[in-house]
């Protein structure tokens, strides 16, 4: 067969398209199986303190109700002199915070992204820093649907390579009535070392047509991500009312009542705290050694459930007067735990077992020690042991498990009949012993 020029180059064109079809085919086909999930967290070693809360509240979890008109706070501190030109872009997530099938026009009222241009200078710090502040909903953009959000926030507005932040927070509408009792009697045992949660949910507004595959369930203690539990039916229906009773695994260790330290003022520091030092142009907070707690319950630490609040006693604008200090942690121990790993854990941290919670073991000194980059104020954390090979960790080794312990859990109740294309979340509720 002879094959002209203009045969040739047509046979070349239509494999090229054949190509880009294919290769963005395989794009979306990663995308589909391997989603991002997205979490708090800070990408620049520049960002510190990022924070969403409530707006008005110092801390808490990070969830408002569509209609109450309430909103969210989210806000960072850049190290440096000059500030930066940061935006931000506005994400739809489902139930396991990967993004959801909905375009912005569906889940957005306004622009999906815009500048941050809320920002102030430190004052008075031997760290400079710039604080910056973004409340949602505002003026440019007004949320239409419940469920999880991430908000990307990137420098220059290049969020392919400048992306510094991300920050995450819950819309609810609240049609289903949550409620939840904690007991020490278990299936494991009674009154030893764990809680069991019995759920209750009135979802009658609601009117499922389907109820026992129509609704998820998500639970967290303390906001730990790594004991999390996802209930993908409920035990029991009966009439309007869905049950979630006698499971394994709404089963949790009772820990411990986590620690605190409080360095708000840089001369009278609180329990915990062995000397704060002036050195090399900053601030080092250097911690008295842990002590091990696995026998023995504590009953008066002030308990913020891992949680942390930025605070300056020495002024009046805590956000842009406090210092940020290097404050170091240690857990004595002979023998490093050669079995697993031993982390720091609290909302700081992340909430999560990952490198910014390791510690690391100094054979010479036989301690555990861990430094953080922290603004100044109080602080809750616990150590807690990863098993090698795990995803859960636990506070027995060293923290210790009583079935007494004050703990929160957090109780989301996310709904998607058949036919819809995202998850709504319905219900929320936390309960406290």
């Amino acid at each position: 067969m002879f094959f002209t020029f203009k045969t040739v180059n047509k046979f070349c064109e239509i494999l090229v398209k054949k190509v880009i079809v294919l290769s963005v085919f395989l794009l979306l086909s990663t995308i589909v199986l391997y989603p991002y999930t997205y979490r708090t967290q800070a990408f620049s070693g520049n960002i510190h303190t990022l924070q969403v809360l409530r707006e008005g509240e110092r801390y808490g979890t990070p969830v408002v109700d569509l209609q109450s008109g309430q909103a969210i706070s989210i806000s960072f501190d850049e190290t440096g002199y000059i500030s930066s030109n940061f935006h931000y872009k506005i994400i739809h997530c489902n139930s396991n915070w990967e993004q959801s099938s909905l375009s912005s026009m569906e889940y957005l009222d306004g622009f999906d992204g815009n500048s941050i241009t809320n920002y102030d200078y430190s004052i008075n710090t031997t760290v400079n820093y710039i604080h910056y502040q973004l409340s949602l909903p505002n003026e440019d953009v007004q949320f239409k649907v419940s469920g999880n959000y991430a908000v990307i926030i990137a420098k220059d507005n290049d969020f392919e390579n400048g992306v510094v932040a991300c920050a995450c927070f819950t819309i609810v509408e609240p049609m289903a009535r949550i409620n939840a009792t904690i007991s020490g009697n278990t299936m494991k045992e009674i009154n030893g070392k764990y809680q069991q949660l019995q759920i209750d949910i009135d979802i009658d507004q609601l009117k499922s047509v389907n109820p026992m595959h129509d609704f998820m369930l998500i639970v967290k203690q303390n906001g730990r991500e790594d004991n999390q539990v996802t209930l993908t039916s409920p035990s029991s229906i009966l009439s309007n009312k869905i049950s979630y009773s006698n499971l394994q695994e709404l089963i949790f260790e009772g820990g411990n009542q986590y620690r605190t330290i409080d360095f708000s003022s840089r001369y009278t520091y609180g329990s915990g705290i062995d000397r704060i030092r002036y050195e090399d142009g900053e601030y080092h907070v250097y911690l008295e050694p842990a002590q091990t707690r696995a026998d023995k319950r504590e009953t008066y630490n002030i308990d913020a459930h891992g949680d942390y609040a930025i605070n300056y006693q020495d002024g009046e604008e805590s956000d842009l007067e406090a210092d940020y200090m290097w404050v170091h942690f240690y857990l004595p121990l002979e023998k490093p735990f050669l079995s697993g790993s031993m982390n720091i854990m609290g909302r700081f941290t992340g909430n999560i077992i990952g490198e910014e919670s390791k510690m690391e073991y100094d054979f010479t000194r036989k301690y555990y020690y861990k430094s953080y980059f922290l603004k100044q104020g109080g602080y809750n954390y616990i150590y807690v042991f990863l098993p090698k090979g795990g995803s859960q960790a636990t506070q027995i080794p060293i923290e210790g498990s009583f079935w007494q312990s004050s703990n929160q859990y957090e109780i989301y109740l996310y709904y998607k009949p058949l036919g819809s294309r995202y998850e709504r979340l319905v219900g929320y509720n936390i309960v406290k012993n």
